[in-house]
């Protein structure tokens, strides 16, 4: 089965072989944003994480201004190939490095470029945060190169390497987790042949329900603002799916197949409209935009989309494409665009500054 999570090094190797090259494209960016030097705990940051160290960088991420007017700081030590990213209520950033080979998790205290602590684990995977700003670690051995062994979320207090507890059942093989509005976790289980979407209640070790119906080969799941599930399909075949769940049910409300084409990232913005980025090997990929309870697109954005594998919104609804250019033998198009809501041409794009750095996960917050 494949997993859209493996970002940096499929990516970055796809991108060597294809032999991208260094020019400019005149459409893609702005030559050179401007530095800001003071940090507004007030305003939303983009986080751009950027790979690859086998190209003689560890990589950095990069924060920008909403929109991508401003680079407010890159972050370059402790680095080493950000795989997975996430951005508590504070505007603590948490990293998984190296997440194929070794999946450690640095953190990074607001508004500091330096590491603050570090969470030492072999096979973290994935990410996520509560209210209270306590971290989520799901660890999944059997997803890296030679792992083996049953999975666990650890729940780490905010701000801390302080284990506060670790779920088990129902979480062998976690692939992705998300935590809704009322702090209920939940766990994509992708053990074959039976996947499936556990769901723990606040504080609780042991899964409320389990969602099953329309899963095959599911790789990531994201909420609306109503706590309505959606679970991504790749089938590995050039086709793909994603299904919707009712919130606080097993309700399959609907399954979403047209417009969709090898999906590597869905995101959802405030109003429930939905954004799934599809890279399906023979062209450079598009975003597909349904509206809530909608099964057919009702528009594509294609404008410099090139190869998207991470999609993001911030708190106005903007959306935010990492393209990571992989079939642009002719000129470099990796780069990271903002769309307002509703339009498909981008507001600004931010080309990848060095050959080899290629943007592979978004994350917003403060």
């Amino acid at each position: 089965m494949k997993i859209a999570d493996l970002r940096c090094h499929a990516w970055a190797l796809a991108a060597v072989v294809a032999g991208c090259a260094t020019a400019p494209s005149p459409n893609q960016a702005a030559p050179s944003l401007p530095q800001t030097t003071a940090r507004d705990d007030s305003a939303s940051y983009v986080y751009v994480g950027e790979c690859c160290h086998f190209a003689g960088s560890g990589g950095n991420v990069t924060l920008y201004d909403s929109g991508l007017t401003g680079i407010a700081r890159r972050i370059t030590k402790g680095i080493t190939t950000p795989s997975f990213m996430t951005v508590d209520g504070s505007g603590r950033l948490y990293v998984i490095m190296d997440q194929f080979y070794a999946g450690a998790v640095t953190e990074y205290d607001p508004g500091s470029s330096s590491p603050s602590r570090r969470i030492e684990k072999d096979d973290a995977w994935a990410l996520a945060t509560d209210s209270s700003n306590n971290l989520y670690v799901a660890s999944c051995p059997s997803c890296h190169e030679y792992g083996y062994g049953n999975g666990s979320v650890d729940v780490y207090q905010a701000g801390t390497t302080m284990l506060l507890r670790r779920v088990t059942k129902g979480a062998g093989r976690p692939l992705s987790e998300a935590i809704d509005t009322n702090d209920n976790l939940y766990v994509l289980n992708g053990t074959y042949p039976h996947p499936a979407v556990t769901v723990y209640a606040p504080g609780s070790s042991t899964p409320l329900r389990k969602l099953t119906r329309g899963l095959t080969g599911p790789t990531s799941v994201a909420l609306d603002p109503s706590n309505n599930l959606f679970v991504m399909n790749d089938y590995g075949t050039g086709s793909g799916s994603i299904v919707e769940y009712e919130s606080a049910s097993d309700k399959l409300l609907r399954t979403i197949t047209s417009g969709i084409s090898s999906p590597q990232a869905i995101a959802i913005d405030s109003s429930g409209t939905l954004y799934v980025a599809n890279s399906n090997g023979s062209g450079r990929g598009w975003i597909s935009v349904y509206p809530p309870g909608a099964s057919t697109p009702s528009y594509e954005i294609t404008r410099e989309v090139d190869y998207p594998l991470s999609l993001t919104v911030d708190d106005q609804d903007n959306l935010y494409v990492a393209n990571v250019g992989y079939d642009s033998p002719i000129r470099d198009r990796r780069a990271v665009c903002v769309y307002a809501a509703n339009t498909r041409k981008p507001l600004r794009c931010v080309r990848a500054e060095r050959r080899f750095d290629l943007p592979t996960w978004l994350a917003t917050g403060p």
